[in-house]
């Protein structure tokens, strides 16, 4: 099978049994990608004002992967395209960690594999 195509059944996978961000279930701390999944589900529901709220790169990163697709032979480009996005992704999730967290949809997760050490050594 085609990376493509293993691409496709992973996402297939993480719809069908779900998703839980491993870098916070070990730290309790919300990455950058997280509610992400969740985002793009009420996106496919039609329900827009939902997924930007739970993650509003969605649609950002909808569009930067459909234009690699029209631009794939275009190496230079795609580079540009990826590093912009990938700027913009990282500055997202500082301004939601400055402003949001640890709010609903950044939230802390106290049952992390790390809190949890964390109390067990120092109760």
């Amino acid at each position: 099978m085609k990376r493509t195509g293993m691409a496709l059944l992973a996402l297939c996978l993480l719809f069908v049994f779900g998703y839980h961000c491993p870098i916070q279930t070990v730290t309790g701390i919300p990455c950058p990608g997280c509610n992400f999944t969740t985002a793009l589900v009420f996106l496919a529901r039609g329900n827009v004002k939902a997924s930007l709220f739970y993650h509003a790169m969605v649609i950002p990163t909808l569009l930067v992967a459909v234009v690699s697709i029209a631009l794939a032979r275009q190496k230079n480009v795609l580079t540009w395209l990826w590093a912009g996005w990938a700027a913009a992704m990282l500055l997202y999730y500082i301004v939601r960690m400055v402003v949001v967290f640890p709010q609903i949809p950044m939230v802390f997760d106290e049952n992390a594999l790390l809190i949890r050490l964390f109390h067990l050594l120092w109760p």
